[in-house]
């Protein structure tokens, strides 16, 4: 006989628990402290016995009890164990709160920073990127949910806005952190590897850069720059070494080794992960042991005006060009293509200037081949006949 709720009201608890029947395995269990729950009690679909709870009473109406006892028999006729959709269901909900993107790429980013370098913007940046043109989007949503054309629609709208470099880096960024949930068994697949056919291709645009005709010019600037010996030093060694700007910002004065004329960078500076050698002219050994007497007494050779335990700003060199009147003709990183374009023209080995420029071989030869070509009569004699040509100007 169905139950009543005027049934259960009245029934009061016992020294032993009370189970009243509402039919179809559906039952009220009153313990004898006066709790009550219902159960249900199945066939599961191996032929196996089982029992479910389908909450508290009264928490769990009499009424609402019923409903939950016929979705588990609709679930029971396709052949499926209602305990088991349960967990399921469980499992699927605390994928989608735990697993989302955003939380994933936490997780990713807390991973990477450890990896980083201390004086790396990537950490910044790229938590920057992600919480500016993600997020907002798709950063709630569950990893495996989020779909390729989705994704597209993330990237080009920074292609829109004419942000190739930064699509790029945001495209890199949202591919690891897929990789980092593969890994980890949060997602299955990588929407955001074949993206790039989909993507517009950008112009790779070099940095700006003086030509060889004008070189002199840019010579004759740096020597008369009076606004700050340091900053003119600088722009002195970059000429002279084809460092980039934010190796030379950062260096140590422990890195150096004025007898040998050598300047020793750590792998963990270096842009290719590789410790690097670079050259000193005797004209660079001069300027340094002039700057030495200026800063000599800091770690760095180019520390910061308020906190000399900092470099330099990273716009100090670009700003002194633009006051020499070089803005919109000359970076300090395009020094790099000058010095390069310069040994070319006077006809150096190609493989002796990638060296000196720090650069990784394509492909296979980039693996297997780290020759730096530091014989005497190789990279150094390069490097000081370049200095010669330099300082003739």
């Amino acid at each position: 006989m169905p139950l009543t709720i005027r049934k259960i009201e009245t029934t009061k608890p016992g020294s032993k628990e009370i189970a009243l029947s509402d039919g179809m395995g559906l039952e009220l269990r009153i313990s004898p402290k006066g709790q009550k729950g219902w159960r249900l009690r199945y066939t599961r679909p191996n032929g196996k016995r089982n029992m479910m709870s389908l909450g508290t009473y009264p928490e769990v109406s009499l009424a609402e009890a019923r409903e939950k006892r016929t979705d588990a028999r609709r679930l029971l006729a396709k052949g499926i164990d209602p305990v088991e959709q349960r967990r399921q269901d469980k499992r699927e909900l605390i994928y989608a709160t735990e697993n989302t993107f955003k939380s994933l790429a936490k997780e990713w980013h807390e991973t990477m920073a450890k990896r980083w370098k201390e004086t790396s913007k990537r950490g910044t940046q790229s938590w920057g990127a992600l919480e500016s043109h993600v997020f907002p989007y798709v950063g709630s949503r569950a990893i495996d949910s989020i779909k390729p054309l989705e994704w597209l629609e993330v990237l080009r709208r920074l292609e829109a806005a004419g942000k190739f470099e930064q699509r790029r880096k945001l495209h890199s960024f949202c591919r690891d952190i897929y990789r980092f949930a593969i890994i980890t068994g949060r997602a299955t697949y990588n929407p955001l590897s074949d993206l790039g056919t989909a993507l517009e291709r950008q112009k790779r645009k070099h940095f700006s850069h003086i030509s060889q005709s004008e070189l002199p010019e840019l010579v004759e600037a740096i020597n008369g720059y009076d606004k700050s010996p340091l900053v003119r030093a600088g722009l002195k060694l970059l000429l002279m070494t084809a460092v980039r700007p934010g190796e030379l910002r950062q260096a140590r004065w422990e890195e150096f080794d004025l007898e040998a004329a050598v300047w020793k960078i750590p792998a963990d500076r270096m842009k290719v992960g590789r410790p690097h050698q670079t050259p000193l002219p005797s004209q660079a050994i001069s300027l340094l042991h002039e700057l030495h007497a200026m800063t000599g007494k800091y770690r760095l050779l180019f520390p910061g005006r308020n906190d000399p335990r900092k470099p330099i700003s990273d716009a100090a060199f670009g700003m002194a060009l633009k006051r020499m009147g070089f803005h919109g003709r000359h970076v300090p990183h395009g020094t790099r293509h000058v010095v390069a374009t310069g040994l070319k023209e006077m006809g150096f080995p190609g493989e002796w200037i990638e060296a000196q420029l720090s650069h990784k071989l394509p492909g296979i030869e980039g693996v297997y081949t780290h020759a730096q070509h530091m014989a005497r009569d190789q990279r150094p004699q390069m490097m000081q006949q370049w200095a010669n040509f330099i300082y003739s100007l």
